[in-house]
């Protein structure tokens, strides 16, 4: 089996080859990558470590660029193509984007809706990279999305008087949403146009959770999200494509209903409240794909090499039992993570 092949069968409950895999990692891991394997590019790290995904978020911007600028503290601040103003901070290992302007903040009524102009174009995308992007992977499971409707929206609001306005004014909050959506939908399938077949998975990233329970009501959730997370769905599956929702935290109460929406698999499973592996597999592997579950904090943070070989046998044991199972952590590899600990884990596949 190539990549592509053992990804999908995973996604479609059988038993692949070996345990199909993937990675997420922040830029301070890949420089450490490329530097511990001696290598020049995250693609040569990646064929390394047999990783079978291959991500591209969203096609590269070519619209019209706001030109960064240094404000009173110092810091150089850059306009996302969404419009909103963000600084990157160095946290001692690696920096942090730190968002400090929320265009839609002004926005407190139907009428500001209204008159909010600084929307997103899907025109100002280059969708031929999106295609570039698929041949050069055509052996691999090729994956796009980034930010989903809820979590690139909290990028344009402050999330504080996002909750107060979901409970406030649900008519406005709906259709900002809905503004999101139209245009990840028109986004979207115009990369599955440009991809030509080539495209195996959308991973649109929504956290939706706290270590212990949602953030919002069941009820909420579903009248909030639900609706566009079916018709993203929908539209994967008209191009041949599965959905596989990101989000982190304790979601075990809407995983139902993200099965009814449509979506195919659910990563990138942490250590949270009724996220227990062997109960999500036991209740819904027959339904659903799982990805990640190797957890960052404590087990990947820990000095003990042989305790992370142990616990990614034992999470590989559970997971990938009849498929459904793409291996791989329960976040980001951030930098101070060891790197022969993500080298153990790795490592742990070849015991099955």
């Amino acid at each position: 089996m190539n990549s592509k092949e053992r990804v999908h069968a995973a996604l479609q409950h059988k038993q692949p080859d070996r345990v199909p895999a993937s990675i997420q990692a922040g830029d301070t891991t890949w420089e450490r990558l490329r530097k511990h394997f001696m290598v020049e590019t995250n693609e040569e790290v990646m064929e390394i470590l047999q990783i079978d995904t291959r991500l591209m978020e969203i096609p590269p911007y070519i619209g019209p660029n706001k030109p960064d600028f240094v404000n009173a503290e110092g810091d150089t601040v850059h306009t996302h193509p969404f419009g909103y103003r963000y600084i990157d901070k160095w946290n001692g290992a690696e920096y942090d984007k730190i968002t400090i302007d929320h265009p839609l903040q002004y926005v407190k009524d139907m009428a500001d809706f209204n008159a909010y102009k600084e929307w997103p174009n899907p025109d100002d995308f280059d969708y031929e990279a999106v295609k570039r992007f698929c041949d050069e992977n055509q052996d691999k499971a090729v994956c796009i999305g980034g930010p989903g409707v809820y979590q690139a929206f909290l990028e344009m609001y402050p999330a504080e008087e996002f909750y107060m306005l979901m409970a406030d004014d649900p008519d406005l909050v709906k259709a900002m949403l809905k503004r999101y959506r139209d245009f990840y939908m028109e986004m979207y399938e115009r990369m599955f146009e440009a991809g030509d077949g080539g495209i195996d998975l959308i991973r649109p990233c929504d956290d939706y959770g706290t270590q212990r329970s949602l953030l919002f009501s069941r009820s909420m959730w579903d009248g909030y999200f639900a609706d566009s997370i079916r018709k993203l769905a929908k539209l994967a599956h008209r191009y041949g494509c599965y959905y596989l929702q990101h989000s982190g935290g304790a979601i075990s109460e809407i995983i139902p209903r993200l099965i009814e929406c449509g979506v195919d698999a659910l990563g990138p499973i942490q250590r949270a409240a009724g996220m227990e592996l062997k109960h999500l597999k036991e209740a819904y592997g027959d339904r659903f794909c799982f990805q990640g579950g190797v957890d960052i904090r404590p087990l990947l943070l820990s000095d003990n090499p042989e305790q992370v070989r142990k616990q990614a046998e034992q999470i590989i044991k559970v997971m990938s039992r009849d498929g459904g199972y793409i291996f791989g952590p329960s976040q980001s590899f951030e930098a101070d993570i060891p790197i022969e600990n993500i080298l153990t884990m790795y490592r742990a596949r070849e015991a099955f």
